[in-house]
């Protein structure tokens, strides 16, 4: 990861450590995932303020990946979008709007999803979804340790249709594979 990348994020940490980010162990999850996976095509649903997205789009930029990411708060989007100016990665594309409207509108196979945002909604996000990811992507949830009673639908949803297994990091990460069992 670039020392500028680093710095930033660790900026990040410190100013909207009262905003709901993810653990810096997440990000480092998130970011040796998409090293070694190396998705070309990421969907991010819930921005907050970019940190996230800057620990995605760093790792797939490595391999010329790119991440689309969704958020509802206008000014958390403004905030994001300066975030990423800052890190100096190109290779994110940020979305304003409900991510239960946005998605039907993409129209290409994504092979990463990264889903935080409402986590009453994950169960919807992940169906509008599942025809937009392309067989053996990846899908992370986070929260589903803190948050597992407000996830319980997508939770038995994908531990019953595909691989799918709670690392116990951070605030909890749902890994799931789309392949049939």
């Amino acid at each position: 990861m670039h020392q500028r990348t680093e710095e930033l994020l660790k900026r990040l940490e410190l100013k909207f450590r009262s905003l709901p980010i993810i653990p810096l162990e997440t990000g480092n999850f998130l970011h040796i995932l998409v090293s070694s996976a190396r998705p070309k095509n990421i969907l991010e649903v819930g921005t907050c303020i970019g940190y996230s997205a800057i620990w995605l789009a760093e790792a797939a930029g490595q391999h010329g990946g790119k991440v689309t990411t969704i958020e509802i708060d206008g000014n958390n989007s403004k905030i994001a979008i300066e975030n990423f100016r800052n890190a100096k990665l190109d290779n994110i594309t940020i979305i304003n709007g409900d991510a239960l409207r946005e998605i039907p509108k993409l129209n290409e196979k994504f092979d990463f999803l990264f889903i935080d945002a409402v986590k009453k909604d994950y169960i919807n996000y992940f169906r509008l979804m599942e025809n937009k990811l392309a067989e053996n992507a990846i899908i992370v949830a986070d929260n589903a340790v803190i948050f597992k009673d407000k996830m319980v639908d997508y939770l038995e949803y994908v531990r019953k249709k595909y691989r799918s297994v709670l690392v116990p990091i951070g605030t909890g990460v749902e890994m799931t594979i789309k392949a049939k069992r």
